[in-house]
């Protein structure tokens, strides 16, 4: 038989999704490997995806998303984004995964650079390599608060590179990129001409500093930038995403999507709408939650001795494990075999994530204190 696609060949598994099916196979483990909310999805939410069903609001829509919803997401970017935009620069997409999938397939050809922030989200690369783009990895290392290092970008830069791509609140680090961060990344992109890709999943889960949109900039059409209702509102199964970018851009999306999904699951279009229009509560209660969270997992961190990032947005910490003298991998791995604890791997982020275990502060807070205390007890038995 001949040979499967290059594209897929030449990607590797996630760590995170490996280490996932492995802690399957061990029934009390404790989960803090996923970035899936714990919470309940609003019930005003669910009650409309009801009555959309029951009403038969299950047919096909546009490509871009129903006009009702883009016009709700036009509301929610001047309100809380101040991004003021149309309901053409806006497409609709299967979650923010699938509108990173969508932007890359309408900028890259093959053979175009793509700039990707290490540590970083793992499947920014596979996604990048599925549209036969380059991933090239560029430097936000801890000394520098895991921002980007302006120096090793501008050694990165060549007649190929055609896109960066930036993640503020991170996955992985919690990390929250300032206006004067943010303003660099544009100017470097405008500086190159280069596409700005900018992944803005938790960009309601910060706890302190300010989320800034590099939009606010942007008059040229350079940037794209990419929400999602899954974290905000514990709507990760519902795969409810958009881009905002210039109509030329969403167009070219749009034609994307036809051929893969045609259009996104009508009924959960109609939930994100009450999800954006409806009472707000719910968020708020989220986020002081998950801000507790993050203060007790960082107290408990800091009384065992652990090496950690403090992180201000997101819902994830990062844990140094470098004094254990194992790799990311080999360490999760026998964690969870020692201590039934599931981490996910630093390895699944970038090789400056290698001396690190991310955990998700998606868990129930006793599982997070026994979770970070058995992680204490595995790093003093592998020292």
């Amino acid at each position: 038989m001949k040979a499967l696609s290059t594209a897929v060949s030449n990607m590797s598994r996630s760590p995170i999704r490996a280490m996932f099916d492995a802690a399957a196979a061990v029934p009390d483990a404790i989960y803090l490997a996923l970035g899936q909310p714990d919470f309940p999805i609003p019930a005003h939410v669910a009650q409309t995806a009801a009555k959309a069903c029951t009403d038969s609001y299950t047919g096909y829509t546009s490509n871009a998303g129903i006009m009702e919803l883009r016009q709700a997401i036009c509301k929610k970017l001047a309100r809380e984004n101040n991004l003021h935009v149309e309901t053409d620069n806006i497409i609709v997409t299967s979650g923010a995964m699938q509108s990173i999938h969508l932007a890359m397939s309408a900028l890259l050809s093959p053979g175009d650079d793509i700039l990707l922030p290490n540590p970083g989200y793992g499947n920014f690369i596979m996604a990048a390599k599925l549209c036969y783009g380059n991933p090239i990895e560029y430097p936000t290392p801890p000394e520098l608060d895991f921002t980007p290092d302006f120096d090793a970008l501008e050694e990165l830069v060549t007649p190929n590179t055609k896109v960066m791509l930036i993640n503020s609140p991170s996955n992985p680090t919690g990390a929250v990129w300032n206006a004067e961060i943010m303003r660099a990344c544009f100017e470097f992109c405008q500086r190159h001409d280069l596409y700005l890709i900018s992944d803005e999943t938790y960009d309601q889960l910060v706890y302190e500093g300010e989320h800034i949109s590099p939009a606010i900039w942007d008059t040229e059409g350079r940037v794209l930038t990419i929400f999602t209702l899954s974290k905000t509102y514990s709507m990760t199964g519902w795969r409810v995403g958009w881009t905002v970018a210039s109509k030329e851009i969403v167009s070219a999306m749009s034609m994307c999507q036809e051929p893969v999904v045609s259009c996104i699951n009508t009924v959960a279009q109609y939930a994100a709408i009450a999800a954006l229009e409806g009472p707000q509560d719910c968020v708020v209660d989220m986020v002081a939650d998950y801000r507790h969270r993050r203060d007790l997992a960082v107290e408990t961190a800091k009384k065992l001795g652990l090496d950690i990032y403090y992180p201000h947005g997101a819902f994830y910490l990062l844990i140094n494990i470098k004094e254990s003298d194992l790799t990311s991998v080999p360490f999760s791995e026998s964690l969870l075999q020692t201590e039934h604890v599931a981490v996910a791997p630093g390895a699944g982020f970038g090789s400056m994530c290698d001396d690190y275990v991310r955990i998700s502060l998606c868990a129930a807070e006793n599982d997070v204190i026994q979770g970070i205390k058995r992680i204490a007890r595995h790093m003093d038995r592998a020292v």
